[in-house]
């Protein structure tokens, strides 16, 4: 098996952090260090994870001076480290005891795997309420959880290759990593704390890797973080609602290749037109994405040069890259979700 990183990105998470990490320590695959970047947290997240440190060697205790969003914590643990695999955590996650072993085992069936993702439940029921099983994408840019909210036992689920996977623990191929990697950066910390999993999900796809689903592979996530629904939105903070913002145009500037931009700005134009008007109606202090994405406009364009002049190197003629993950052989992507089940 490979050595394998553990990283928790952390922000006033005193009441849910214990328990994970309790999770993460109880794995039968053991072979494994933990990093807990924290965000300048105000409550005393930083003096919990400290305790559990101290009674085990493999957890490691990041305190940064300021908050870094998902994505800054992220990347200071995957720059400072050379794991051949990485787990992200989510500190209110709680993985059954065998997560690790069993998507590490999936990893390895195949070099061409980037991603594993697993089953994700809201709690822990007789028949819970699915959180996730990965991410579809949606012809207009855009990315959805598989079976959010279907009860378990009414939806069946099979293992295999999926859109992409969501950000709340994914287990990454370290190959997979650096390959993305744009600017020396693999989260693109523009986006701060929303979308960049849609962000890594539509790269991956477009570099050739595949993410696979496997429902062996389970936890519990009790996702609250739903900026799309208007009654969970009123209640996040400005900056917040600002991000889902800008970080769908970043999504929408960056990654699609030339060919395919007709298409999909034609589906996804009457949205995001929808949005300014609601910005503009009823939430103005979130037309700050707007300017964002103005005064940004040149790092924003440098960076989509260098992602198609990465997929101009690997595509095949003729494929389509959106929507619909690529089989880098050319094997057909239905043989090879037989292969991997």
């Amino acid at each position: 098996m490979p050595s394998v990183l553990l990283s928790i990105v952390t922000w006033n998470s005193a009441a849910v952090i214990e328990a994970c990490l309790a999770s993460v320590l109880a794995q039968t695959y053991s072979d494994f260090e933990v990093w807990v970047v924290d965000n300048a947290s105000a409550d005393d997240t930083r003096t919990r994870v400290a305790a559990i440190a101290a009674t085990d060697a493999r957890v490691k205790l990041h305190a940064l001076p300021r908050n870094t969003g998902f994505c800054g914590g992220h990347n200071y643990a995957l720059d400072r480290t050379t794991s051949e695999a990485v787990l992200l955590v989510n500190p209110d996650i709680e993985m059954q005891p065998d997560y690790l072993a069993c998507a590490l085992a999936r990893l390895q069936t195949d070099k061409r795997i980037g991603t594993v993702c697993g089953l994700l439940l809201q709690s822990p029921d007789a028949n819970p309420r699915i959180d996730s099983t990965g991410m579809e994408a949606l012809p207009d840019g855009r990315f959805r959880l598989r079976h959010h909210a279907q009860r378990l036992h009414e939806t069946p689920l099979t293992a295999g290759p999926v859109d992409g996977a969501d950000g709340a623990l994914p287990l990454y191929r370290r190959a997979f990593i650096d390959d993305l990697r744009v600017e020396g950066q693999f989260f693109d910390e523009r986006f701060f704390a929303h979308k960049e999993d849609w962000d890594i999900a539509w790269r991956g796809r477009l570099f050739g890797w595949l993410t696979v689903f496997d429902p062996a592979c389970r936890a519990l996530h009790p996702r609250e973080f739903r900026p799309a629904d208007l009654r969970v939105r009123l209640r996040l903070s400005g900056n917040i609602k600002a991000d889902a913002v800008k970080n769908q145009w970043l999504l929408l500037l960056k990654n699609p290749p030339r060919r395919d931009l007709p298409g999909l700005w034609l589906r996804a134009l009457p949205r995001q037109l929808g949005i300014l008007l609601y910005c503009l109606l009823l939430e103005r202090p979130s037309l700050r994405a707007y300017r964002y994405v103005w005064q940004h406009w040149g790092s924003i364009r440098h960076a989509r040069r260098l992602i198609q002049t990465r997929i101009r190197e690997r595509e095949q003629p003729g494929r389509r890259l959106w929507p619909g993950p690529p089989a880098p052989t050319g094997k057909p992507l239905g043989n090879l979700a037989a292969d991997l089940v």
